[in-house]
């Protein structure tokens, strides 16, 4: 059966992990089969800067198990450039590429620039243009687009409101979809930022909740300056596996 809850970090690929994360020894090449015996999940960061090379998502697919799942963030060119607009070419060259990992694409991640304010009509055509049966996210960077008018056209359209912890931003646990996304950025400082056992109990607690609602729930730590991310992605996954034995005792 598969898990209901898939705890990973935003990347993979950072020389500061090497002896953080990765054994010092081990060549860069082996880093991503390191990282999936370790994590059942990944978010693809680098999507977003670029189109990743075709021979480099078939080898995203190879060194990992069948179980695996990426999670893909969406092209800048089409959220922080164009703005989402005309961006029919853009999706359908940026999905031939990444539907290379075929069933391990698990979910793709639009994230909005913060000076993009709510424009509904907007969001909700750019948005069309997936094909059903994508599973997408979108992430907000401005407070305009927390709100029911919003949330509303989401669950029209089956995509998650995703939720973020995000300095001087609100974390809004909204549903919209049959899945939840979770990208933790840092409370007070981003990217840079260790999350607190107290902190972490807290998210395993309001992840919990969200299983009554949703049939997964994908969970991105993305504090991964210091190499806080993957110690912080153990020790949650930790916390809810020892919660979910003492619930069965």
């Amino acid at each position: 059966m598969a898990p209901r809850v898939l705890i990973g970090t935003s990347g993979w690929s950072y020389d500061h992990w090497r002896g953080i994360f990765y054994p010092p020894e081990l060549e860069r090449k082996g880093w991503l089969a390191f990282y999936a015996r370790v994590f059942p999940t990944v978010e693809i960061n680098s999507s977003f800067y670029r189109l990743p090379f075709e021979n480099m998502v078939l080898s995203w697919y190879q060194h990992t198990p069948e179980s695996f799942v990426f999670a893909a963030k969406f092209s800048r060119q089409a959220t922080h450039v164009q703005r989402l607009r005309d961006c029919q070419e853009i999706v359908q060259r940026w999905l031939e590429r990444v539907r290379l990992l075929e069933k391990k694409l698990g979910v793709v991640l639009v994230q909005l620039p913060p000076g993009l304010h709510k424009d509904v009509p907007l969001l909700e055509q750019f948005l069309r243009l997936f094909p059903e049966g994508t599973q997408v996210a979108v992430e907000f960077r401005h407070s305009s687009w927390e709100c029911d008018e919003v949330y509303q056209m989401l669950r029209t359209l089956g995509v998650a409101h995703c939720t973020i912890s995000y300095p001087r931003y609100p974390t809004n646990w909204t549903v919209t979809a049959p899945f939840a996304y979770v990208r933790l950025h840092g409370v007070t400082q981003a990217y840079d930022y260790c999350y607190s056992t107290e902190e972490l109990r807290e998210l395993a607690r309001q992840i919990r909740h969200l299983l009554r609602e949703v049939e997964r729930v994908f969970v991105y730590f993305n504090n991964d300056t210091s190499g806080y991310a993957p110690d912080n992605a153990r020790q949650l996954q930790t916390i809810l596996a020892m919660e979910s034995e003492m619930a069965g005792n």
